[in-house]
């Protein structure tokens, strides 16, 4: 089928389809592609509802569009007795391999919804899996609740038990396989060059100029002794499910080091303003009777901060820049 044509619907299909809401659009100007992605695809989510044999014996299906997160369309799919979640990224480089990362967590011991399949909708990846009816732990727990019940040593565990599965590869999924063999090449990609490039060019690191060389080499050193593994590049409280036990979802999937996450979530601390007892407890959880390399982890921290300073920049974040900016002057 051509882009410019819309898909038509199977006279076969039986289902009425309830649309219970639209699409949120954004009112920033980096995000009007993906305003116009979200309008595109809502027929071919319908026709993806329509024809499926999910809903064959459903006299409704009702769709609703997710009103969180800035990197995929989400759908919850609704019948009188079941839910479930589509997800289909704004581009090839964000969410895909989803459903790969959640089978292979799930191998691994990990709770995260069940896949049931995958596949490409209108040259997009998509997954589409179980809904899971729990609130999210930020919004079951308090911060002081979740520091007192060492709720973030368990998420340290986890996230460690994720990390355990060796990959070979660097960078986004591309035909279920890491879009770069190593780590200079991913570091060299189209992607990174490109947030390297803004983030100089607008004078984002005045004050600790140095720090990108010194972390990039950090980086590459480090993988000459360990290998990558599948990360979850988006770990945190708003995507864990309140559930025993956690259950896990929401990952924006990436071959890469075990301390690409945890420079991620560091960072994600630093800019929150958020007491540095989360991020121990998660460390302790983490590594146990291990130590943490604190080069290593600074330097992906550091990595972190240049691959969000563009979209920051763009949408009038100043305050969040500002705190990074002014932890790595310190730190420098």
């Amino acid at each position: 089928m051509h882009p410019s044509e819309k898909p038509e619907l199977s006279e076969q299909h039986k289902p009425m389809l309830v649309f219970r809401n639209k699409p949120r659009i954004s009112e920033h100007k980096i995000d009007q592609p993906f305003n116009e992605m979200k309008k595109e695809f809502i027929p071919y989510v319908e026709q993806f509802v329509a024809g499926h044999n999910l809903f064959k014996n459903e006299d409704e299906v009702g769709i609703t569009f997710a009103h969180k997160g800035v990197s995929s369309i989400i759908t919850i799919l609704d019948t009188a007795s079941n839910k479930w979640v589509l997800k289909i990224p704004r581009s090839k480089e964000l969410s895909a391999g989803e459903g790969q990362f959640f089978t292979v967590w799930e191998q691994a011991g990990i709770s995260v919804p069940h896949v049931l399949e995958t596949g490409e909708m209108h040259g997009l990846p998509y997954t589409l899996m179980d809904f899971v009816d729990a609130p999210t732990i930020d919004t079951a727990y308090s911060q002081e609740e979740l520091l007192g019940n060492k709720m973030f040593v368990e998420m340290g565990r986890i996230l460690r038990v994720m990390h355990s599965v060796n990959a070979d590869g660097y960078g986004s999924v591309v035909d279920e396989e890491p879009e770069f063999k190593t780590v200079e090449e991913w570091l060299a990609g189209k992607d990174m060059r490109m947030r390297f490039d803004y983030i100089e060019e607008h004078g984002l690191l005045k004050g600790f100029e140095n720090v990108l060389q010194k972390s990039i080499e950090v980086i590459k050193k480090h993988a000459e002794t360990s290998q990558s593994t599948y990360c979850h590049a988006d770990f945190g409280t708003a995507n864990m499910f309140a559930t025993n036990p956690l259950t896990i979802f929401d990952c924006n999937p990436k071959f890469n080091s075990g301390y690409y996450d945890l420079g991620r979530i560091k960072f994600g601390q630093i800019t929150a303003k958020n007491t540095p007892e989360v991020f121990e407890q998660m460390l302790n959880g983490y590594f146990e009777d291990e130590e943490c390399d604190d080069e290593i982890l600074m330097a992906y921290t550091f990595l972190a901060f240049c691959m969000k300073a563009w979209y920051w920049h763009q949408t009038g974040k100043v305050e969040q820049l500002e705190t990074a900016k002014q932890y790595f002057i310190e730190n420098n």
